[in-house]
């Protein structure tokens, strides 16, 4: 299996804050062999290695990353008995309107939700009332020590609010099996419209990976928190706090992967200053994460 491998590929253009260096090596993945072929260059020569979705939950060191970055276009998907296996990297919102075209519906909650089917398994996507370990039937995983993929049910991924045991393993998310409910596609259609005119009114457009911080359980909101602390508005560098939404961070147009931590740093001991609330980041941090040191 011949895969082209890149070398100093700029990652700032597969992330949605548009920010970062380059990777030491880069290379796309269509199927499971090509992601196994993949991590095991990465282990012969001794360097990290990753898996790239949609990149709208990721931020990438300015320094960039040194080793393999792993894009998954693993995409294929297939419909059966009432369900759908959809590859890993395949976006959200072709698989809400693949199904419509089916006729098969009862996930429109998860539109406008950007990123993979393979993201969202890893950060138990979605909105209060469907998340997307609610309606995963079982996951076609790669194992880090395994040379196969092996079929899992949702209870092995231990799902939580925005996390799943996918965070604490090298497991690599190969496709999900997802339950679909009989649907209209006129009904459908009306569904994933709304989900994304509410979304549209309430978030902000432009550069950035949606909700920083994950929201505390005894508050209303990490967003409440922010504005209550006084940080609506507040800049580093390019990088500002949305005056629609206190939980997005917005790179402005210039702004640096440092400038956005920095930030979000600033808005977190302000929080805690106020509220005595360590806000644990929703965003996965590539590289070094200061977060780790104050939470």
């Amino acid at each position: 299996m011949e895969i082209k491998i890149q070398k100093n590929t700029a990652l700032s253009q597969f992330c949605t804050y548009r920010t970062g260096g380059k990777a030491l090596y880069f290379a796309p993945a269509t199927d499971w062999q090509g992601v196994f072929h993949l991590r095991e260059f990465a282990k012969k020569q001794k360097i990290p290695y990753m898996i790239l979705g949609g990149g709208s939950n990721v931020l990438f060191p300015d320094e960039g990353y040194p080793g393999l970055v792993i894009l998954n276009h693993i995409d294929r998907m297939e419909f059966h008995d009432g369900m759908v296996t959809v590859g890993s990297g395949a976006h959200l919102m072709k698989l809400l309107m693949t199904a419509m075209q089916h006729n098969l519906g009862g996930i429109s909650a998860l539109a406008n939700v950007p990123g993979t089917v393979g993201g969202a398994i890893y950060g138990n996507a979605g909105i209060p009332g469907m998340w997307i370990g609610d309606v995963l039937a079982h996951a076609s995983i790669l194992p880090e020590n395994e040379n196969r993929p092996m079929i899992v049910t949702p209870d092995y991924f231990e799902f939580g609010y925005r996390t799943s045991k996918a965070k604490r393993t090298k497991d690599i998310i190969l496709s999900g099996t997802i339950k679909l409910s009989p649907t209209p596609a006129i009904i459908t259609r009306k569904e994933i419209d709304g989900y994304i005119k509410e979304r549209a009114q309430k978030q902000p457009s432009g550069f950035c990976c949606g909700s920083f911080f994950k929201n505390p359980s005894e508050f209303p909101s990490a967003g409440w928190l922010i504005e209550q602390a006084g940080c609506k508005g507040m800049t580093m560098g390019g990088a500002q706090v949305s005056e629609k939404h206190a939980n997005f961070f917005m790179n402005t147009g210039k702004a640096t992967s440092t400038d956005i931590l920095n930030l979000a740093l600033r808005v977190h001991d302000a929080v805690k200053t106020k509220f005595d609330v360590n806000l644990e980041p929703e965003v996965q941090i590539i590289g070094n994460n200061p977060f780790k040191k104050n939470n």
